[in-house]
């Protein structure tokens, strides 16, 4: 397998996967692209390539925490919406400060398998298969827990849109808010 090393990568649509991976003695990440055959290797951990991502909407990976920790109750391995508005949820494999910590973006996932000697075999929507050295019951733990926070953080956005739309519509028939 030929990959090719990068130092920075963009988010997008196609984002399946940050795999934790080190090579030549360093942590770094393999990305892989819905519709690429091979991940590209990016000299930074998931876990900063996630935090400066996160940075680049306005806020800490910390910050991001704490929204799933408030909304969901969860303490440990919480997931992120690194963007609400384009439907980026991740989750982690362990805890963010790990450097072989990988993340998950839970659009792609189709299905989780139990592996042969006790890993997961995650499934993506494009029917690409990648064997992850965690079990499947966190891994598909992990992807129940994103669900729940990606609703929950949903339905408050809902509940402020509606209000927003509420308001406009008073506004517009003369009522003043």
């Amino acid at each position: 397998m030929v990959v090719r090393t990068k130092t920075s990568h963009d988010l997008s649509h196609k984002t399946k996967a940050y795999i934790a991976a080190e090579k030549d003695g360093m942590w770094g990440t393999l990305v892989y692209e819905e519709g690429e055959k091979e991940p590209e290797f990016i000299l930074k951990t998931p876990s900063k390539l996630i935090d400066i991502i996160c940075e680049t909407n306005g806020e800490k990976l910390l910050s991001r925490h704490d929204s799933a920790k408030i909304l969901c109750g969860f303490n440990n391995k919480a997931p992120v919406a690194l963007s609400v508005a384009n439907n980026h949820y991740f989750f982690p494999t362990h805890s963010p400060n790990n450097p072989s910590c990988s993340w998950f973006s839970h659009s792609h996932i189709k299905e989780i398998h139990k592996g042969k000697y006790g890993d997961a075999i995650v499934m993506f929507r494009d029917h690409q298969k990648l064997e992850v050295p965690i079990s499947a019951g966190i891994m598909t733990n992990q992807l129940h827990r994103t669900a729940q926070y990606r609703y929950l953080l949903q339905e408050q956005f809902k509940s402020i849109n509606q209000k927003e739309a509420l308001q406009f519509m008073l506004k517009a028939l003369g009522f003043s808010c």
